[in-house]
């Protein structure tokens, strides 16, 4: 690994690798920073780094939902059954 920004000051980098669903080993490898430390900076919820990836994956997960409710509309059996799922999922988190 090469001497580069705190992830911290990367965030824009992480949000578009979690906007183009890049997992996070090969974020890590594309950042060129050890997985181990990326993924701990991800689980600490306090840390900006977590926080930019859990908004981003949000944004991405509503964007995905909004596309599918959208298909669901215009007549697609799979776009309408993962609507369903995600509302049972909506249920299941209240």
């Amino acid at each position: 690994m090469t001497d580069q920004q705190p992830l911290s000051e990367r965030l824009d980098e992480i949000r578009n690798y979690v906007a183009l669903l890049t997992p996070i080993p090969d974020m890590a490898l594309l950042m060129d920073v050890d997985e181990r430390t990326l993924r701990d900076e991800i689980d600490d919820r306090t840390s900006p780094v977590s926080l930019a990836y859990r908004r981003a994956k949000a944004e991405v997960a509503l964007k995905l939902r909004t596309r599918d409710i959208e298909l669901a509309d215009a007549g697609s059996t799979t776009a309408a059954d993962n609507v369903a799922d995600y509302f049972r999922f909506m249920g299941c988190e209240e």
